[in-house]
């Protein structure tokens, strides 16, 4: 595995040879990793971005302490604060940059010195 972002939250690596093509990455979190492809951070993304507005249900008193992430195999629940909201959004933002620039200097054959 190889390491694509980190913050003091967590990190996502790229996965080599992943069993499932889709699957490229894991994003780990506290003592958690999830397999995710890049659909997947999109989608985890929005819930974050969403989860900085009041909540609706009767539960919470409008503001969740939850954020949940709803695929076919396995339903997600991590309980989250503010402060966690923004590494998280920050997390994920960074992978996505740093995978963005990876696929644009491939596209455009830049290649480092070292290289």
């Amino acid at each position: 595995m190889d390491l694509i972002y980190k913050n003091d939250y967590g990190a996502t690596y790229r996965i080599n040879n992943s069993q499932n093509p889709e699957c490229e990455m894991q994003l780990v979190v506290d003592t958690v990793g999830l397999f995710m492809s890049r659909a997947d951070l999109v989608y985890l993304l929005g819930i974050v971005q969403k989860s900085h507005g009041p909540c609706g249900c009767s539960e919470c008193g409008g503001k969740c302490d939850k954020i949940w992430c709803k695929n076919p195999l396995v339903d997600i629940c991590l309980k989250v604060d503010e402060p966690i909201l923004h590494r998280m959004e920050d997390l994920i933002k960074g992978t996505q940059f740093a995978l963005n620039m990876d696929a644009t200097l491939k596209e455009n054959n830049v290649t480092s010195k070292d290289s």
